[in-house]
């Protein structure tokens, strides 16, 4: 960035205090300061000026200006489409966070809600009602599927139970089948070993009576055998009978459940959504301050019904902060943390302390337009930046103030410094020098040149680092085509006063 290097005019000022030691009357009183006054019109037109090198805080800085606001800045918003019943603030109201602002009308949501709320009771004791029903069925169908199991499970107990009777009385006869062979078999060996007729005809008898009873074994055996698969089916028309019945009762069950289980899905959500909402609408119509402050802008009035969703705005008085444009030529040399000085027409010639707390360095053409006319006039390209300058102590600062900031760019503290227009730079190597002031005996000043290293440039003093000046030194302000040794063109009071004597 080149800064532009203030130029400093000083007028001279010259006291002259004529002592008379030696009375010389108005004659002589005359002609000394007619000659006095002819030797000032004679310096009157010379502009050399002498300052003195010294010690001093120099800096570089830019000027902005801006308008203090708040930094925190929160707009009271409400999207209800209804009358205000009753404002209790107005711009420039001092309000505490939980401070009720307004209050809308809301004796139609309330209604509403009492309508809607109705109705949904209505509803819910019906569902609660039907609930009960379908609980019931569903208690009654797993009842009912533990008495059919338990006839279905008797059934098969019986058709079993028959079952093992029939194979039980089948193998009884098999038994006494296998003794009656037995029997007959003894009989017939009987029969073969008989020794006399007697002997012969008693095995006889009794062979062909265990002939006749095995026979007749064999032939129930065949019978009861035949009635094996009729009960094998009825065992298995049995389990059969009772899958049926686990089945019916279980699908019984399961649509009482399903019935009850919908239930939940029935429920008017719908209804209960639209109490939800009008119920918040209510709560809405009380507006409180969500955060302490002062009431800038009020865009509503009691009985009307708000054109906006912003009703109204509060800002924090208490943390205040400036926002300035930035010129694109100056953006890329501010940063956070920055120091600045902020002046005010209220607080007239007060500096307050402050420093940049964000740089917003993002292109605003909005901002590059509001910026634009003083950017022109100063011959500067304007580009759409601006910083935010927080203050250290906001006392005596109003919101809505115009302020002048100047943010500094580079400080240096208690360094020795001499006016920029006073250094003169030799063209053929760039060294630098100053014309001190020499004061002669005989009242005369000589200009004695002093070479000099330059450090930091500020916006009019420039640090000297190094070389032969001195803290105190005279020098010469401007010094033009004056140069080592010349006669300097300074007022020699002692001269004047002799020359005004020799004429009187």
């Amino acid at each position: 960035m080149e800064q532009a290097k203030k130029k400093k005019k000083k007028g001279i000022i010259v006291a002259v205090v004529l002592v008379l030691l030696l009375g010389g009357g108005a004659v002589g009183i005359t002609s000394c300061m007619k000659q006095m006054s002819e030797t000032m019109q004679g310096l009157s037109g010379m502009s050399l000026e002498v300052t003195k090198a010294e010690k001093r805080d120099i800096s570089n800085s830019i000027s902005v200006s801006g308008t203090v606001e708040s930094e925190n800045i929160v707009k009271v918003t409400s999207k209800l489409n209804a009358k205000i019943k009753k404002l209790n603030v107005e711009v420039g109201s001092h309000v505490k966070e939980g401070d009720v602002l307004c209050e809308f009308d809301s004796s139609d949501f309330q209604q509403q809600y009492d309508s809607l709320s109705k109705t949904q009771d209505n509803s819910q004791n019906q569902a609660e009602n039907q609930h009960k029903i379908n609980q019931r069925n569903l208690e009654n169908a797993k009842r009912d599927k533990e008495i059919s199991l338990q006839q279905a499970q008797q059934a098969i107990d019986d058709a079993v139970q028959a079952k093992n009777e029939i194979y039980e009385k089948e193998a009884k006869l098999v038994n006494e089948y296998n003794t009656q062979i037995a029997r007959r078999d003894e009989a017939k060996n009987k029969m073969d070993n008989a020794t006399d007729p007697e002997q012969y005809q008693e095995a006889m008898q009794t062979y062909q009576e265990a002939d006749a009873l095995a026979q007749s074994k064999d032939a129930a055996i065949e019978s009861v055998r035949d009635q094996f698969s009729s009960y094998e089916k009825a065992v298995r028309t049995a389990t059969d009978a009772y899958a049926a019945a686990e089945r019916s009762a279980d699908a019984a069950i399961q649509n009482y459940q399903d019935v009850i289980d919908a239930e939940q899905f029935q429920k008017n959500n719908d209804a209960q959504s639209d109490l939800d909402k009008l119920s918040e609408s209510i709560a809405d119509c009380v507006v409180k301050a969500p955060k302490s402050g002062i009431i800038t802008s009020l865009n509503v009035s009691e009985g009307s019904i708000p054109t906006t969703d912003a009703l109204m705005t509060i800002e924090d008085s208490n943390a205040l902060k400036i926002t300035v444009q930035i010129n694109e030529a100056d953006i890329l040399n501010i940063h956070e943390g920055q120091p600045a000085i902020v002046k005010t027409n209220a607080t007239g010639d007060q500096e307050i302390e402050a420093e940049v707390s964000r740089v917003i360095n993002i292109y605003n053409a909005g901002a590059a337009g509001a910026a634009g006319a003083a950017g022109a006039a100063a011959g500067t390209t304007s580009g759409g930046y601006s910083a935010e300058i927080t203050m250290k102590n906001t006392d005596n600062l109003l919101i809505g103030m115009n302020a002048k900031v100047k943010i500094i760019l580079d400080e240096k503290k208690d360094v020795l410094a001499v006016p920029y227009e006073s250094i003169i730079t030799n063209e053929e190597d760039d060294s630098k020098s100053v014309l001190t002031v020499v004061r002669n005996a005989d009242g005369t000043a000589t200009a004695k040149a002093v070479p000099v290293e330059t450090g930091m440039e500020g916006s009019y003093y420039t640090e000297i680092v190094s070389g032969g000046l001195k803290d105190g030194d005279e020098i010469v302000m401007t010094p033009g085509d004056f140069k080592d040794g010349d006669i300097l063109p300074l007022f020699n009071f002692n001269q004047a006063v002799q020359e005004a004597k020799a004429d009187e």
